[in-house]
């Protein structure tokens, strides 16, 4: 990545999270896209929208790695079989926090799963069973959580 791709991504990241800035019921944009943008997540539900096109490399958590995840969450939501946080994590090859032997990280299986969560994808009490109690890590509640999104310029 060239210094000036991340310097456009980051001037054009700031612009769209500074619409947030009074609240997010006060920015033109989705809750899911400016988590998208907050948490670095290729926002691969948002293709009628431009702004993150030219950017798509910049993006910490990949277009291809978002798209794994919801294809596996469609797979089983099609089959209406259940999966659990920690199944999921299984499948891509996650052993916990700290330790993977895939190319996935907890903190940005979570930050996908908050991003479909957003964009109203499957129901209630799909996303009830992924963040079942026992099943998820602590962290992983935040996925179903009650608030739309909050900025933090992570």
């Amino acid at each position: 990545m060239s210094d000036i791709a991340n310097a456009l991504f980051q001037q054009m990241r700031l612009t769209i999270l500074l619409t947030a800035k009074d609240g997010v019921e006060e920015s033109p944009f989705h809750p899911a896209y400016l988590l998208a943008w907050d948490d670095g997540v290729y926002p691969i539900l948002d293709e009628g929208a431009d702004w993150h096109q030219p950017h798509t490399k910049q993006f910490r958590v990949t277009k291809e790695k978002v798209d794994r995840i919801f294809s596996i969450l469609c797979d089983h939501w099609d089959d209406k079989k259940e999966i659990t946080f920690y199944g999921l994590e299984e499948l891509l090859g996650i052993h916990g926090a700290a330790y993977s032997t895939g190319d996935f990280q907890r903190h940005n299986v979570i930050s996908i799963c908050r991003y479909l969560f957003l964009h109203d994808r499957f129901d209630k009490e799909f996303w009830s069973t992924l963040c079942r109690n026992g099943e998820c890590p602590s962290e992983a509640h935040v996925i179903a959580s009650d608030r739309e999104v909050d900025i933090y310029f992570n």
